[in-house]
């Protein structure tokens, strides 16, 4: 467990170092650090790997080297990766549900009238209810008798 949090430190220290790295340029020069962000996980993970190899296990554990490499390497970086390729996915509005949602939005993008102008066509016409109820008291009043 603690492996997955070590490796999961290491990959949001290397995506927003490469966040500040893009701010303090000019021009972003990383632009997929979802991705590129996974490069120090994967050092990291060669190391620890060569390491836990090339070192015997330690007194009194009953483990064996492949039982260590899978548990405490191999799986914590593809739950990183996974998680990577998912925030992405993600980012990118790869939702296939939301898709009429993004047409819509874009589409109100398009309209080139100003607040002003729809304010202005609102106010002149009436509405339906208003209209309707203009109606029905003018001709109410019509219809009464004056008393003089």
């Amino acid at each position: 467990m603690g492996a997955i949090f070590f490796y999961i430190f290491i990959y949001f220290a290397g995506y927003y170092g490469l966040n500040l790295l893009n701010m303090l340029t000019v021009r972003p020069l990383i632009r997929n650090r979802h991705l590129v962000a996974l490069l120090p996980v994967y050092a990291v993970a060669l190391t620890h790997a060569y390491i836990l190899v090339s070192s015997p296990p330690p007194q009194g554990t009953d483990i064996t080297v492949e039982y260590a490499l899978l548990v405490f390497i191999t799986l914590p970086v593809v739950v990183v990766t996974i998680g990577a390729i998912y925030f992405m996915w993600n980012s990118k509005g790869g939702h296939p549900d939301d898709a009429p949602a993004r047409s819509a939005a874009s589409n109100a993008g398009t309209d080139t009238h100003s607040a002003g102008e729809v304010l202005e066509k609102t106010a002149d016409k009436p509405s339906d209810s208003t209209a309707s109820t203009q109606e029905s008291s003018l001709a109410s009043t019509q219809d009464k008798p004056k008393n003089n």
